[in-house]
């Protein structure tokens, strides 16, 4: 790989030297390496903290290494396609880097880039290296790509023959295994292309099985430290899946990005997520990345024909952006120390309005009511009153009947009393003789003035009705307030009337009233006389 890279640099270098030499405009001389303006700036990059050596691998077998996982007993790797054939292996490690085991592939491995391992503890090759002529390889392009699976304690690998979907070659070092098993490879040449198996994976198929084209994953100008500047941030090398499967990481030469993973999707994570950038500087060649076993910790290794280290780094988390930061809230305080209103939420304060407001409305609709309902019984007791009370003439508008309109029968009847009250002279007083011409005009009623009739028997001329008048006794009345009522007088000729009077002395019983009972008005009744006139 570290010659691929030289050559590519070495073309690279010509093509500048023709430019200049055919005078193109002048290039500022690049700086150095180190942090970028626009580098620093990002919140999501973390400071450029060299790799804590864990073991070094030393072994003569174990050279260009270019694929690691951790294993329970400590690591595995892989030699990629520049070691010789008896070489091309898979190597188990101790935590001090030295071999255990290693297993041969049962055909020839082309060119293994990256491992992974599965849930299960599988673990899976990566032979998707295929470099250009620019990077030392020859015009013979491969036109399909495998994965080799190891099963645990396993001796022989099984491949699984894979091709990209338009047939062309690409190189390739990077492999990831999602927790449903699926192949995801990323490609460096060109960089960052995203192809994934969506059907079933086929085991030792002649026939390659099509990969589908998925996204794309675009490092950044990170400005971090490594041999080959700026192309060296820009070259995918290495991919890894953290044990719980939550967090996916895709190296560069100089950096390492991570991925938060949702619900298992780690295409999505990768071309939609925001990364958080780990710089792992100054690596001669930095190639492989995996988790550590509790997925704390990255672990790196270079691709290099000497003794190489394992290094481990502590993945970078940003801080927290200033909004997210958590407001730190007072005690609240205690129960015996908090007034009633400081206990009401606001929630409480809104149903005590409402209530409020709610019995308000139910005491108006119950005055409403009331005014109605009193009003009402009052209407229902004036009209009982005025049903009960006797009808009044004026209130009703009818005038009482004239004297002369009274009817036949009763004039009749009251005419022989009425006589004898004119007759009778009342007690205490002498007769009176009527004046000259009186007789001619004959005899006259008295008014009803509420004295006892005079007896029509004493004389026969009528008695002077100017001086005394005939009042209807209260009781016979019934109602002091009601109007007095003149009895009319009886009309008779000059010719009967001394039989006229006489039968009604006859018939009539005289009364007396006396000097008390004319003061007080009330009638003082005598037995009637036995006898006729006189």
């Amino acid at each position: 790989m570290l010659q691929r890279v030289g050559g590519a640099f070495g073309a690279s270098g010509v093509l500048v030297s023709a430019v200049l030499a055919f005078g193109a405009p002048a290039v500022a001389k690049a700086p150095s390496p180190g942090p970028s303006t626009s580098a620093s700036a990002n919140p999501n990059l973390g400071p450029a903290i060299a790799g804590t050596a864990m073991c070094t691998i030393s072994d003569p077998q174990i050279t260009d290494v270019s694929g690691l996982v951790v294993t329970a007993d400590g690591y595995a790797v892989i030699n990629d396609s520049k070691a010789e054939r008896a070489r091309a292996k898979i190597f188990f490690l101790d935590e001090q880097c030295r071999p255990t085991r290693s297993v041969s592939y049962p055909s020839n491995a082309f060119d293994p880039e990256d491992l992974a391992v599965a849930k299960d503890g599988t673990l899976w090759v990566a032979d998707v290296g295929d470099n250009t002529t620019l990077t030392g390889s020859s015009a013979n392009r491969r036109s399909s790509i495998a994965l080799w699976s190891l099963a645990p304690g396993g001796n022989s690998p099984v491949i699984h023959r894979l091709a990209y979907p338009d047939g062309r070659a690409r190189d390739a070092e990077a492999l990831i295994m999602d927790e449903d098993g699926r192949p995801i490879i990323i490609t460096k040449d060109p960089v960052g292309e995203i192809y994934a198996l969506t059907g079933p994976l086929p085991a030792n198929n002649a026939n390659p099985e099509p990969l589908t084209r998925v996204g794309t994953f675009r490092p950044q100008t990170t400005g971090t430290t490594n041999p080959y500047g700026i192309v060296g941030t820009a070259v995918v090398t290495g991919a890894a899946l953290s044990p719980d499967g939550k967090r996916a990481v895709v190296r560069t030469m100089s950096d390492a990005y991570e991925f938060t993973v949702v619900d298992g999707d780690v295409v999505a994570a990768i071309t939609t997520g925001t990364p958080r950038i780990t710089p792992l500087p100054s690596e001669p060649q930095g190639e492989a990345i995996a988790f550590t076993l509790d997925g704390r910790y990255y672990v790196t290794v270079s691709d290099q024909p000497k003794a190489t280290p394992i290094l481990r780094y502590s993945p970078y988390q940003p801080p927290a952006p200033p909004s997210a930061a958590p407001v730190v809230q007072p005690p609240a305080p205690k129960a015996e120390d908090r007034s009633f209103m400081d206990s009401l939420s606001l929630r409480d304060i809104t149903r005590i309005v409402i209530g409020i407001g709610l019995f308000g409305v139910l005491l108006v609709v119950i005055g409403v009511a009331a005014v109605v309902l009193s009003r009402r019984r009052r209407r229902a007791q004036l009209a009982a009153e005025l049903a009960a009370a006797p009808a009044d003439p004026a209130e009703t508008g009818t005038a009482p009947a004239p004297a002369d309109a009274q009817p036949a029968a009763a004039t009749a009847s009251t005419a022989p009393a009425a006589r004898a009250a004119l007759t009778e002279p009342p007690a205490g007083a002498a007769s009176t003789e009527p004046e000259a011409g009186a007789a001619d005009a004959g005899p006259t009623e008295p008014e009803a003035t509420g004295q006892d009739e005079a007896d029509p028997a004493a004389a026969t001329p009528v008695a002077d009705t100017s001086a005394d008048s005939v009042e209807i006794p209260a009781a016979a009345r019934g109602d002091q307030d009601a109007p007095k009522l003149a009895v009319p007088p009886t009309q008779a000729t000059a010719a009967d009337e001394p039989e006229t009077v006489a039968a009604t002395s006859a018939a009539t019983p005289r009364k007396r009233t006396t000097g008390a009972a004319k003061k007080t008005g009330t009638p003082r009744k005598r037995p009637p006389r036995k006898g006729g006139n006189g």
